[in-house]
């Protein structure tokens, strides 16, 4: 009969069980005060904003009126649950599983062309149907792409500044979902995550002549896809002078710029817009910011347009400081999130102003969807993980 003589010791036997499944917060700060004000007002906003904009929408379709706020408010209570859910993760997670990540985005782009599994609207199939809820597939291919070409960049940092080989590499991908992207079609989306690769590539490293080669390309490839299809030729003439078809194609931007211009510097008082009763149709969705304008004015378009440029800056700074510790992917992460959300939301706001051609994104965190609100949720919840572990490492070695 053998007797085990081992004593035991506590402090050991922890370092043991973390050195064989690290705690998930061990090495986590506090996320940066200023990003999660930012988060915050932006989300206050999106719902006060939504429930201005959408009880005209919702009566004049039949239902109750608090049907879409209703319905936003259990959007951003999920979103704060998949935000919460993706911060608990260690963001080498993502690192490891970034190619998985990419691969089920793309199966996700393909299945939204199948019967039964797949939804169109408007003739455009961007949707996954799952029972209550509809996923936009061109969403999560923006935090995909995202998260596998910061893996990329970090394996090939080195490779990139003197080789073409990664960056045709990495383009490759971004060719393959864009051509999935414009079958759906979604040339907004496709915009968006051709751009952020371009601009994460610049910001790890790539030399300036090469960037500024492929900005050319990018630029040519989205004019000659811009004008390939009728239907985005006649937006794009439709853009040069809304209000010549305003009655027709231009009705919608037409009707946002006089929205805006109505709304003055001051606005006509929250909750008294006229253009939301059926003059802009899109009101609680892509064109929620004429709405804005016009029941706020310049003045509150100002503040809204300083706090996204609070969550950018801050985004770009979390970069920085995962940079300085040399946490490669971290830096890349924040970069690649920052780059999406600002592009995004000047991409939004050019077309609501008619400095751009009709593009159908939403604008972040505050219109009216599901999909946008859960990813960005996402993207933000591992983007407060990338501040709280690099943070971390600065306090370790003295930084902060």
């Amino acid at each position: 009969m053998s007797v085990n003589t081992r004593i035991k010791d506590p402090v050991a036997d922890f370092h043991r069980s973390q050195a064989k499944h690290v705690t998930r917060w061990h090495n986590v700060s506090f996320p940066d005060i200023w990003l999660l004000f930012a988060l915050m007002t932006l989300v206050t906003i999106g719902m006060v904003m939504v429930t201005s904009a959408s009880t005209p929408i919702a009566l004049q379709s039949g239902a109750e009126k608090l049907y879409f706020v209703k319905r936003q408010g259990i959007f951003y209570g999920v979103s704060f649950i998949c935000a919460y859910i993706a911060f608990s993760q260690p963001v080498n997670t993502f690192f490891k599983h970034a190619d998985k990540i990419l691969i089920l985005s793309i199966i996700m782009l393909f299945l939204v062309f199948m019967p039964g599994i797949g939804y169109a609207a408007n003739g455009a199939h961007r949707w996954l149907n799952l029972g209550p809820i509809k996923l936009q597939s061109g969403e999560v291919a923006k935090l995909a792409v995202i998260l596998y070409a910061a893996a990329f960049l970090t394996k090939n940092r080195i490779k990139l500044e003197h080789s073409w080989t990664p960056v045709f590499l990495l383009l490759l991908v971004g060719a393959a979902f864009s051509a999935l992207l414009l079958k759906q079609p979604d040339f907004g989306t496709t915009a968006v995550i051709l751009t952020t690769l371009l601009g994460m590539m610049f910001l790890a490293g790539i030399p300036l002549g090469r960037f500024l080669v492929l900005g050319a390309v990018a630029v040519t490839a989205m004019g000659f896809i811009l004008v390939a299809a009728p239907y985005r030729v006649k937006r794009l003439i439709m853009f040069l002078d809304p209000f010549k078809y305003q009655y027709d194609e231009g009705y919608q931007l037409a009707n946002s710029l006089v929205a805006i211009g109505r709304g003055g510097i001051h606005g006509v008082g929250l909750g008294d817009s006229v253009f939301k009763h059926q003059f802009v149709p899109e009101a609680h969705t892509d064109f929620i910011f004429s709405i804005i304008a016009e029941e706020l004015g310049l003045i509150g378009s100002l503040i809204v347009m300083s706090i996204y440029t609070l969550l950018i800056w801050r985004a770009f700074m979390i970069g920085q400081l995962a940079d300085r510790v040399r946490k490669r992917f971290h830096a890349y992460v924040a970069y690649g999130i920052g780059l999406w959300i600002g592009i995004q939301t000047l991409i939004n706001m050019g077309v609501v102003t008619g400095v751009l051609p009709t593009k159908g994104l939403t604008l972040p965190l505050i219109s009216y969807g599901g999909s946008s609100l859960m990813i960005t949720g996402i993207a933000l919840g591992i983007l407060a993980r990338v501040d709280g572990e690099a943070r971390f490492q600065a306090k370790r070695e003295g930084i902060l």
